[in-house]
This record gives structure tokens, sequence and C-alpha cells, in this order.
């Protein structure tokens, strides 16, 4: 077992020393709350009417609906600030890695306040990408601190971590809707709110949100750590002859997975190995059909039905089992594997997707059947992934790697955004459902194919 040395960290040794239930319960606690902030992502949706609204009526009269569906490409799918993150997070430590994103997150919100009643091009750089890469720095952090301490429970813990990620919305989405739209207002067929008493409260809305996410962050900071380290008889033995006044101590790792046995792949090694482009493909197919749907289902729900309370309690009500199925999808894998876990997700999201236009004639209460169907699907794509990265190439370099892999959301959202620009309004939400539901499909395809791979056979 090999030797490090790190400063003593009080909180990490008093959290320690409860209980092991205790102690995973606590450090769940700063991470579920550190991704229930950065999770509002996924409130894109439920905001993007009124967003859109606002700049038409106030800001830029040329901005669209679709227009803003580049801001989410980079909200959420900022991969090269999960690097960072994992940069951060092994030169400083957790709590300075998590501190720095959820202070650009929070700081990203209350700026967009001043941004949108401004530029389109201000608010894209503020919410879309100063968002972004805090939401990439302090979600990899998060999540990879929370496996630090239970690394043989990889797929329940990054299932419960990514459980928060996804309950934010329902948390989130109706408290925008009872800020901005109290009096249950009805949009346009297109989409729109014209009233201004609703408008107005818009900008307004990001101030409040801000408040809310610093001061849940900054109780869940305080918990964000690894795990201590316990004393070596030898090493202390040579602290003492070197320097008996010394605060720092050599000591040796709860967990070390310097001697595991598993591979550990470092991310230019994990690059020349067709496993990582099988899950980079299976990847880019699942983020694509679940960043459309989380951020046009309301758009789409608002054409046949004017009901915009519903629509956000719907919304909540379908993060809620998504939430839930984050943990049973993580579970799942735990006690089966990944290929079979991914591969039920991505079938049942085709029958889903493909049958969604249906909706629109049988009404909200089938919509609100489709909707959560469709988010419980989705709910695997971000429990499953890190968990397969972890067992296909390693824990030592996982917020790197991750990192690597979560690429794939990025150019899956650049060729969303890309055909909801230019195509939505000529396809119509019809076929953009029936040509997304090729999406999980092809998921299902790669993931068959997986185990044919050099590393394939550690997920199937």
């Amino acid at each position: 077992m090999s030797v490090c040395r790190r400063r003593r960290d009080p909180i990490a040794d008093t959290i320690y020393s409860f209980s092991p239930f205790n102690r995973i319960c606590v450090i769940l606690f700063g991470a579920v709350s550190i991704h229930l902030t950065i999770g509002t992502y996924h409130t894109f949706g439920n905001m993007l009417p009124y967003m859109a609204s606002y700049m038409r009526n106030f800001t830029d009269p040329s901005v669209r609906i679709e227009h803003m569906m580049w801001i989410p490409t980079f909200q959420g799918c900022f991969p090269f600030a999960m690097v960072i993150g994992g940069l951060t997070s092994s030169t400083f430590s957790p709590r300075v890695s998590a501190f720095i994103g959820c202070f650009l997150v929070t700081s990203s919100v209350a700026l967009s306040a001043y941004a949108i009643q401004h530029s389109f091009a201000l608010f894209f750089i503020v919410y879309g990408l100063l968002f972004g890469l805090g939401s990439g720095i302090a979600y990899v952090t998060a999540v990879s601190t929370a496996i630090n301490w239970a690394p043989d429970k990889i797929g329940v813990i990054s299932g419960i971590v990514a459980a928060g990620f996804g309950l934010s919305s329902s948390i989130f989405a109706p408290i925008q809707t009872m800020i901005v739209n109290p009096l249950n207002l009805p949009a346009t067929k297109d989409g729109y709110f014209l009233q201004p008493e609703l408008l107005h409260r818009v900008p307004a809305l990001f101030t409040k949100l801000a408040v809310i996410y610093g001061i849940m962050q900054a109780m869940a900071l305080i918990v964000v750590c690894d795990p201590p380290f316990r004393k070596s008889r030898s090493t202390e033995s040579i602290l003492e002859e070197d320097d008996e006044d010394m605060d720092e101590d050599y000591e040796r790792p709860v967990f070390d997975n310097d001697e595991d046995t598993t591979i550990q792949m470092t991310s230019s090694e994990m690059l020349k190995s067709p496993t990582f482009y099988c899950l980079f493909a299976s990847l880019f197919c699942c983020s694509f059909y679940a960043n459309m749907f989380y951020n046009l289902y309301k758009t789409y729900g608002e054409s046949f039905i004017e009901d915009d309370m519903f629509m956000a309690m719907a919304f909540s009500i379908a993060s809620v089992a998504n939430a839930i199925a984050r943990i049973g999808w993580g579970y799942l894998t735990d006690r089966t594997s990944f290929q079979i876990a991914l591969s039920t997700a991505t079938c049942l999201a085709s029958v889903f997707l493909l049958t969604m236009p249906m909706t629109r004639e049988l009404g909200k209460m089938a919509f609100l059947f489709w909707l959560v169907g469709t988010f419980i699907c989705m709910g695997a794509t971000h429990a499953l992934f890190i968990t397969a990265t972890v067992k296909c190439f390693g824990n030592r370099h996982k917020a790197n790697n991750y990192g690597y892999l979560i690429l794939s959301t990025t150019t899956s959202g650049i060729l969303l955004a890309a055909i909801s620009q230019f195509y939505l309004k000529a396809i119509g939400y019809t076929y953009l459902f029936i040509i997304t539901s090729i999406f999980p499909f092809c998921a299902f395809i790669f993931i068959s194919c997986i185990q044919w791979t050099p590393q394939g056979k550690l997920v199937t």
C-alpha cells in the first residue's frame, strides 16, 4: 500500500468517526445538495417560454424559442469543465473545487437577471457558458467525492447523487412557475407569453434563485471532502525523526486504489480503447434524446394544453419519478450489469418517443403518463455512465475520464440545437419525436456490441 502525504481535514476526521451508515448519509447530503442546485439545468424547458417571451418583447424581437436551444447545449454539457473539476480537486481539495464550481453557477444565475435585459449574446455567455463551466466542475467533484467514501457501491452511490440532480426539477420548476405565472395565464399556440405582468417578473426570478442556490451550496460545501487517512506507525516514526512540530502527516488512505487489482487507465490510455468510443457513441445518443425531451416537452405540451400550472406540476411529478429511477437504475446495475440496465432503458425510451405524438389526441393525462415514462428512462443516462467509466477504466482517474466521455453530450447538444433552430418549424413535433426515437435504439445497438471491446466485459 502506498504512502501519501496530505494535510489533515478535521471535518473529514469528524465524519469518519461516525458509523459507516451515518458517514455516508452526511457525505451524500453535501453531494446531493450541490446537485439539487446545478440540476436546475433540467428546468430550462420550464423556463424556456418565459425567457424567450421576455426577450422577444423587451430585449430582441428577433429571438425565437429555437434560438434559445443553444443555451442548454453549453449550460449542461460542458465536458472540459469536468476535466477542470478533476484537476482542481486533486491539486487543491474537493471542497475548493466544489466551491469554485458552485460560485460560478450561483454568480451566473444572479448575473442573468441583468443579462436577459440587454442582449441574447450576453445572456448566452452568462447563463449558458458560465453556468455550464461551474456545473461541470461541481458535478464531477461532488459525485467523485461521494464514490470515494463507498467504492464498493458505485452504482447505488452515483445513482443517489444523480437522483439529486434529477429531483431538482421537481422542486424548482413549480417555484419558477409560481413566481413568474402565479395566475396561471395561458401561452399562445406558439408557446409564447404576451402578458406584461408576467414578463416583468422574469428578471427577478434569477435573483431569487441565486439566493436559494447560495444558501444550499454554503451548507453543502462544509461536508464535501475525501475520506481521512489512517496513520501508519512507520511513517509516524519518520515524521517524528524529521520534525516533531510538523502539522502534516504521512498517512494511509482508508480506500487505497493504488493496489487495486482492477484496471486503472489514464485518459490518454482510455482514448486508445474501443470501449471508450462505444460508450461515447451510446452517451451521444442517450443525451440527444434526453436533452430534446427535457427542453421541448413544455413547448410541445402547450401546443394543445392551455394550463401552465398543470405543465409545471406534470414536470414536477415526472422529475420525482426520474430521481427515483436513477437510484433504481444504479441498483439494477450493481445487481446485474450496465449493459442490461441501459439496454432496458433505451428500448423503453424508443417506444415512448415513437408514440409520443399520440398524446395530442389522447389528452393531458396521457401526456402526463408519457412524460413520466420517458423521464424514468432518461434517469439511466446520468446514473449509469459514470458507473461504466469507473468499472471499465478504473477509479483513480474517474473525474478526468468521465470529463472526456461527457464530451459526447456537447456534440449531441450542438446537433440538437442546429436541428431545433433550422428544421423544427419545418418538420414539426411529430416527426421530431419519430426521428429522436431512433437515437435510444442506436444506443441499444452500441451497448449490445460493447462486450466485444477490450474492457466491455467489465460492464456486461
